[in-house]
């Protein structure tokens, strides 16, 4: 007769029965559930920040005031338009000239409404004067001091953003949200550490005529204790693996939701193969953790008291 290699477990206490069976499950359900989401955020914030900050560390923006609209036969708006058409040209030309710059372009019009448009609305006047946009890539090691001083000889009235305020802000901003939620992450662990062990000890109340006669036939504390210790694992396991998908089908919903919104405002967040596995591996060991030794010191104690 052959023999199982996976034979299933066999209780002496009915820990498999009764009320409160399955709470375990349930709130390492929902413990995985937050902490998963906490990680999700937490990785997605990052992936915005080096997004954001490698997108703006390495340009400047340089603004022009935008040009009055053009009358009929007024020569003198018409000379405006030309002086600026020249600055425009000769800020462009910086790109591949000026040791500091390696390219620059103007922006479209299209563009900068684009960017205008979020704030503004979409029903902005198609006649609205827009200003012009310079976009600069500077090389690694470039000079913004002196080459704000020559871009300003070129257009005196030329406003120069080289984004440092902006990088800190945003700077400030992801780190303050990312220390919250770990804060977060921590207050739901420790909840879940309290929930379980309340839980195990209302399961040794309930059962302690069945842990008393085990006792008395010479069971020892840690035989006794494994057997709280799987139920909990087990209970752990389904409520963690029950956590991450329903985390998942979250994600998914939010990600299919923010793809359909076409706006400037939100950036656009991917996981890499290795984030998305540790999104999925990291709660669920977390939890498997906390549960296993959660339950072994509880049982453990209380078993010492008991004696």
């Amino acid at each position: 007769m052959a023999t199982k290699v996976f034979q299933k477990y066999r209780y002496d206490i009915a820990l498999e029965s009764g009320a409160g069976a399955h709470l375990v499950a349930w709130v390492t359900g929902l413990m995985v559930f937050f902490m998963t989401l906490a990680f999700a955020v937490n990785i997605g914030l990052a992936s915005v920040t080096q997004k954001w900050v490698s997108g703006l560390s390495d340009s400047i923006t340089v603004e022009l005031r935008a040009p009055a609209p053009e009358k009929d036969g007024d020569k003198q708006d018409s000379g405006a338009r030309k002086s600026l058409d020249e600055k425009i040209k000769a800020l462009v030309a910086l790109g591949g000239k000026h040791n500091a710059v390696s390219a620059a372009r103007a922006l479209e019009d299209a563009e900068v409404r684009k960017l205008i448009e979020p704030w503004l609305g979409s029903a902005m006047p198609a006649d609205l004067p827009l200003p012009v946009l310079i976009d600069m890539k500077i090389t690694p090691d470039a000079d913004l001091a002196a080459l704000k001083k020559d871009i300003l000889k070129i257009a005196p009235t030329a406003t120069v953003d080289t984004h440092d305020d902006t990088l800190q802000d945003v700077s400030t901003l992801v780190n303050t949200a990312r220390i919250f939620v770990m804060m977060l992450s921590g207050v739901i662990m420790l909840l879940a550490v309290v929930a379980i062990s309340g839980i195990v000890r209302a399961k040794l109340a309930i059962h302690h005529p069945e842990v008393e006669t085990l006792h008395m036939i010479g069971a020892h504390d840690e035989y006794i204790a494994r057997q709280f210790r799987h139920h909990t694992l087990k209970g752990t396991l389904k409520g963690a693996i029950v956590g991450v998908g329903a985390m998942l089908g979250t994600l998914y919903v939010v990600g299919r939701t923010t793809r359909s919104i076409d706006s400037a405002i939100l950036p656009d967040i991917s996981l890499s193969s290795a984030e998305w596995g540790m999104l999925v591996a990291a709660p669920v060991i977390i939890g498997t953790m906390i549960a296993h030794f959660t339950a072994q010191t509880t049982v453990l104690g209380a078993l010492r008291r008991m004696d």
